[in-house]
């Protein structure tokens, strides 16, 4: 059986047919609410450590700021258990603390912790040069604010393609696209359902050691749970990614 061309790939497919979906929501947001342009920045810091050939550790903490770096958006820490079941496919569990503040033209009322049980797949593929990672992640949120604690839960969709570029060994181009979806009932559900999407180029460089350095631009359509209200986050990204392998 001959296999995809590189284009007709269902990865590809699946990629463009998210970002056609993200262009659209975008453009209909200005009838549907009152929509806000944002600038903001995320330093980001990601590892995912090999303790055995089965076992590994994940480590994240990103570093939210609005306005340039002036001011708080978020602080989100996040560490998991890796299982590998090989190469292309990981399943990881964990847990995530975060402190929202409140930002922008559009505040939340309150500074509050969230405390975030989570699950994922990860799968990897190849399409020629291509490299594609997609994710699959399961969210329980814990909402510890002044007028009480709420749980909500929320499932993830994440995409990404990655590009070497030629000649160039150390560098490379990724883009992804990723949705959130709240799984719990709605008042408006065509409006509310879909709670956050995300698509992001971005720049990267491998250095020795297994340290990873990424440059990237994110545009972020964040949708509030009222339906009158939605943010348009224009968002620089400065990500390290550093590996370390304790089975040497």
């Amino acid at each position: 059986m001959k296999s995809f061309p590189s284009l007709f790939r269902p990865e590809c497919i699946a990629l463009v047919a998210l970002m056609v979906s993200h262009s659209f929501l975008i453009a209909q947001e200005d009838e549907l609410r009152d929509v806000v342009d944002q600038q903001i920045s995320w330093y980001m810091l990601f590892g995912n450590h090999r303790l055995t050939d089965d076992l590994g550790l994940h480590t994240e903490y990103q570093f939210r700021r609005t306005d340039f770096g002036t001011d708080w958006q978020q602080s989100l820490l996040r560490v998991g258990l890796d299982w590998y079941r090989n190469e292309q496919c990981t399943l990881t569990g964990g847990y995530g603390w975060i402190r929202s503040f409140p930002y922008g033209e559009q505040p939340i009322s309150e500074t509050f912790d969230e405390h975030r049980i989570w699950q994922q797949l990860i799968t990897a593929s190849q399409t020629g040069a291509l490299t594609w990672m997609h994710r699959y992640r399961l969210e329980q949120r814990l909402m510890m604010r002044e007028s009480g604690s709420v749980w909500q839960h929320r499932a993830r969709y994440f995409v990404q393609v990655t590009w070497p570029i030629p000649n160039q060994p150390s560098w490379s181009l990724s883009a992804y696209e990723e949705a959130f979806i709240g799984l719990r009932s709605l008042e408006k559900p065509v409006l509310n359902l879909l709670q956050q999407n995300r698509l992001s180029v971005a720049l990267n460089h491998k250095l020795e050691g297994g340290t990873a350095l990424q440059l990237g631009y994110l545009l972020q359509a964040l949708w509030k749970g009222s339906g009158l209200a939605a943010e348009r986050n224009h968002v620089l990204l400065v990500g390290v990614r550093h590996n370390l392998d304790f089975r040497n």
